[in-house]
Order: C-alpha cells, then sequence, then structure tokens
C-alpha cells in the first residue's frame, strides 16, 4: 500500500507543477511527444523521496529539477533561476511531506482500515492544496503582468522562494523530535511556496503601474511638444503682420533684394517648426520638439525619416523608443555636436537606429544593461528599460552597443500593412 500510495501522491504532484510551468517558461520543444517526456521526466524527479538525515536525497532532487528546466525550457536566465526555485519549493515541501507521512503510516504498524483513512485523507489534502495552488498560478500567469520584471526582480523573487526550501533542508538536516512542531513546520513550508504566488502577482501589478506611469509621463511629454511647437507657430502667425510690413518697406524702397531676403528667413523659421518626416502627426510633433532641444544644446541632429506605414504595436511605444533614445543622445552631449536619427523601412519591417559619439563609453551591468552615470541611480538609467520595453511590446528586437567611442540605439520593428 504505501508504494501505491508514494506513487499517487508523486503523480499528482508532477501532473500539476508539468501543467503549471509551461504558464511562465516557455517550452524548448512544442510536440505532444515532448510534452508526455516532460511529464514523464518530471514524474521520476517526484518519485525520488526528500527523507529526514538524508541531505543527498534533497541535493540530489534539486539539480535533477534544474536540469529539467533547462533540458525543455527555455527563457531570461534569472527568469528561469527564480522559477526553478519556486517550484522547487513546492515539490520538495510536498516529497518531504508524504515520504514523512508514508513512514509513519508504515511504522506506527496501523489496522488496515485507518491506514486506508490515513491514506486516503493525504491524497485529498494533495489534491485540495493543488486547485488552490491552480487558482493562485492562474492569478499570475494570465494577467500576463510578469513581462514587467526586470532581472533584478527576478533575483528578489528567487531569494523570497528559497525560504521554503531553506526551511525543508533545514527539516532534512535535523528534523525536530515534537511530531506537531515538525507537521507545522511542513505545513508552514507549503503554504511558503504557495503565497509565492500573489506575491508575485503584487509584484508584478506594482511593476505593471510604473510602467504605465512612464508611459503616461512620456505621453504628457509628447503632448508638451505638440503644445510648444503650436505656440511657436501661433507667435510666427501673431508676428506676421509686422513680418508682412517688413517686406513692403523693403519693397517700396525698392530693396527687393532684401525683401526676398527676409521672405526666405521667415519661410525658412516656419519650415522649421513643420517639418513632415512620417504620416504621423504625433511622431513629426516629437521629432521637431527633439531638434528643437537639441539645437538649444548646440547640437546637430540630423534626421533620415521614409516611413509610410504603422507599426504592430501601440504608437506611443515608437514615440518612447524615438523619445529616449533622442534624450540619452542629447544628454550625452557628443563631442563632435552631431547626432544621426534613422526610420527607413525595409520590407515588412522597420529600421530605426540612433548614434552619437561619447566622451567615455558608458558602464555594462553584468545583464546587458547600461548604468547610468548620475549620482541618484535608482531615478535614472530607466531609458535604456524604456526602450527594450517599448520595442518588445511591438514584437521586435533590440540592440544597444557601444563601441570605439560611438553609442547606438538599433531596433528593428514588424510594419501593419
Amino acid at each position: 500500500m504505501n508504494a501505491v500510495l508514494h506513487f499517487l501522491l508523486s503523480l499528482i504532484l508532477a501532473w500539476n507543477i508539468s501543467a503549471a510551468i509551461p504558464a511562465f517558461l516557455s517550452p524548448r520543444f512544442k510536440s505532444g511527444l515532448s510534452a508526455v517526456i516532460r511529464t514523464i521526466f518530471l514524474f521520476v524527479i517526484c518519485l525520488f523521496p526528500i527523507v529526514p538525515f538524508f541531505v543527498r536525497t534533497y541535493i540530489i532532487s534539486f539539480i535533477l529539477f534544474v536540469i529539467y528546466i533547462l533540458v525543455f525550457f527555455k527563457g531570461q536566465k534569472e527568469k528561469m533561476i527564480s522559477f526553478s526555485v519556486i517550484f522547487f519549493a513546492v515539490i520538495g515541501s510536498w516529497s518531504y511531506l508524504s515520504t514523512w507521512w508514508i513512514h509513519w503510516i508504515s511504522r506506527e504498524a496501523l489496522p488496515f482500515g485507518m491506514g486506508i483513512f490515513t491514506a486516503a485523507l493525504l491524497l485529498i489534502l494533495e489534491i485540495l492544496y493543488f486547485s488552490i495552488f491552480q487558482a493562485y498560478f492562474r492569478q499570475v500567469s494570465d494577467s500576463m503582468l510578469l513581462e514587467s520584471f526586470t532581472a533584478r526582480m527576478w533575483n528578489y523573487s528567487t531569494f523570497i522562494a528559497m525560504a521554503p526550501s531553506v526551511l525543508i533542508l533545514t527539516l532534512v538536516v535535523s528534523p525536530p523530535r515534537n511530531l506537531f512542531l515538525l507537521q507545522a513546520l511542513t505545513f508552514f513550508a507549503i503554504a511558503a511556496s504557495t503565497v509565492i504566488f500573489p506575491l508575485l502577482y503584487q509584484m508584478g501589478r506594482s511593476a505593471k503601474l510604473a510602467e504605465e506611469n512612464s508611459r503616461l509621463r512620456a505621453r504628457s511629454e509628447y503632448y508638451q511638444g505638440i503644445e510648444a511647437q503650436q505656440q511657436d507657430i501661433r507667435k510666427l502667425k501673431h508676428d506676421l503682420m509686422n513680418h508682412l510690413t517688413v517686406i513692403a518697406t523693403y519693397l517700396d524702397l525698392g530693396e527687393n533684394d532684401k525683401a526676398m531676403e527676409y521672405l526666405k528667413e521667415i519661410g525658412a523659421r516656419f519650415s522649421e517648426l513643420t517639418m513632415q518626416y512620417t504620416p504621423s502627426t504625433l511622431i513629426n510633433a516629437i521629432l521637431n520638439y527633439k531638434r528643437q532641444k537639441a539645437a538649444a544644446e548646440g547640437l546637430n541632429l540630423v534626421i533620415k525619416a521614409d516611413m509610410e506605414s504603422r507599426t504592430e504595436g501601440d504608437e506611443t511605444d515608437l514615440c518612447t523608443l524615438i523619445a529616449n533614445s533622442l534624450d540619452n543622445a542629447i544628454e550625452a552631449n557628443p563631442p563632435d555636436k552631431m547626432i544621426t536619427l534613422e526610420l527607413l523601412e525595409d520590407g515588412e519591417r522597420l529600421l530605426f537606429s540612433v548614434t552619437n559619439h561619447c566622451r567615455k563609453a558608458p558602464e555594462m551591468a553584468p545583464d546587458g544593461s547600461f548604468i547610468s552615470s548620475k549620482a541618484d541611480k535608482a531615478n535614472h538609467g530607466l531609458g535604456i528599460r524604456n526602450i527594450r520595453e517599448a520595442v518588445m511590446r511591438m514584437g521586435g528586437k533590440t540592440e544597444i552597443t557601444a563601441r570605439d567611442g560611438v553609442f547606438r540605439v538599433y531596433a528593428e520593428v514588424p510594419l501593419k500593412r
């Protein structure tokens, strides 16, 4: 009976965990056969008992589970590590509880009827737990909130998820003699491993709200740019009568050359305020606003644009990409005073790049991101992250490089025909 009970408990554990993992990590192999092999592999891991005083059982189970994740799934390194720890906390806690109960049933030599009742109670308890577990993990996976997680947030999640695993490892190394305390600590580890999922949900919500606030601030900046541009146009129109008076005076005096030169100057000023780079009024406003901002800093922003189609994502995402890239370039204050932006169509893709020279290559973090040189790093260095996230939402890819004194933001985004 003990072998059958262990088999059933391991099967329930493997089945539920195998169904939960693909909600967060992309399977490396898509076929139905690979899904079956994946479940069987996990079932074998869950069959491996974690028992008191045998630390090797715990370590071997964890190593096998990490291999399982690396072989059958793919994704961001920090995310894979985090979910390896999160899900093994559930597996380790239940494996320890199941093994201990089965050992207790065998040791106490319970009557057959009492043994059946205890085994059924343990099965019902595990089934009830995983019904709650499924509700929790589906809440997180269906909300798509984890897309906003940064590498640092995944590292925090890993650290938090280690708590129940460390508790179970402690119980394996030195289980308390008080059986009530041992059971209470085991159930606490199971509860803690489950609470991680609503905690991820709340962390995801916070990250998503921060992201939305960033987009709202960006949108506000876009419309401020449009308002500034319209204000300059209104000023020009307000002074139009004065300009016409000057031109008429030149003509009355027969100074036609001066009248023509003055007229060209007014036309150039009006043209600078209303340059049409793309069919999008919003993108044109951003480009005009950033060009004026660069000019105010003594920089020459060269814009090469050939865009007729819309991107797959929200137009605001493309504006986020443009605005943050140009802000970084302007803030870098390139020594040659040149910034080049390209916005070109290539078949089904939009190719975007902003290039500028830099006095000093920016410092790069281990995860491939760039570290802000400002003292207030908590509130700066977000531009690169906003760029990556905006391109990701549009279904594109980003490449940000700093080589030979040249900083370049490059992105490819699919077009909507």
